[in-house]
């Protein structure tokens, strides 16, 4: 009887040490199942059918072509066969670069004679969170809002990053209206495939675009995260949690409208 009590007790506390062990460190295992089915997602995409179909989306249809082109060039060779394709006979004045979470893309617009023109799109190389803003420290979310960015880093883990400028003024307003505090930081669009609430585009993409930060300027870049692509789409926002939210969504929907491809 002593046995089976021991052996049982031996047991328990193997299984709950082996839960805890899993839970502190088999994170990017369980989470995105936890993600998917328990969590409450706030915003959710709403599809416009009469909306026409992004140029971006007619460009990928012709992307394995592109990418066979571009297999033996260099990250500076790629970027400048962008810019030569979009009319660019310099570097441009300004960039702004838009994420968009739902499509999982990161589009690259330069300025060209006062207007804007369509560079370049990288797909993310992996993706965190759910739809709607970051909140707090430790919540995997990908901003949104209009940030700038705040410095280049040539020695990131992640190979390259740029450090966007979260949490702006708008974030901290209304933190504090919520009363939340330790909102977080450290958001960056980076190399590699992993993140916890960061972009990352890969190696290779992200080479190109440090690349053109730099001779753009980071004071000239604008940064523009948004849940949907705004131009084509609009949100359903599910509970008035954080009322807010119409107000951010409208003005990422309005810094959005003078990017679209002719």
């Amino acid at each position: 009887m002593k046995t089976f009590i021991f052996g049982f007790i031996f047991a328990f506390i193997f299984i709950a040490l082996s839960i805890v062990v899993f839970y502190l460190f088999g994170r990017d295992i369980w989470y995105p199942y936890y993600e998917k089915y328990f969590i409450e997602q706030d915003v959710a995409p709403l599809e416009c059918p009469k909306c026409p179909e992004p140029q971006t989306r007619i460009i990928e249809r012709n992307i394995t072509i592109v990418k066979k082109i571009e297999e033996n060039l260099t990250s500076i060779q790629r970027l400048k066969r962008y810019l030569a394709d979009s009319d660019f006979i310099i570097y441009p004045d300004k960039l702004t670069l838009i994420a968009i979470k739902h499509e999982k893309k990161l589009e690259v617009w330069g300025e060209l004679n006062s207007q804007w023109r369509h560079i370049h799109d990288y797909n993310f190389t992996a993706f965190s969170g759910k739809l709607g803003p970051k909140l707090k420290e430790g919540d995997r979310q990908i901003p949104e809002g209009i940030y700038g960015i705040s410095y280049l880093n040539p020695n990131s883990k992640f190979h390259l990053s740029m450090k966007i400028d979260y949490p702006n003024s708008f974030d901290k307003k209304m933190a504090k209206r919520d009363k939340r505090v330790n909102l977080g930081g450290d958001i960056m669009i980076h190399g590699s495939d992993k993140t916890i609430g960061c972009i990352p585009i890969g190696d290779e993409s992200i080479e190109e675009l440090y690349f053109l930060a730099q001779k753009v300027g980071i004071k000239n870049i604008k940064v523009i995260l948004s849940p949907v692509d705004f131009r084509y789409m609009s949100v359903n926002i599910k509970n008035d949690r954080y009322p807010w939210l119409k107000e951010l969504y409208a003005n990422i929907k309005k810094e959005m409208q003078p990017f679209i491809s002719k």
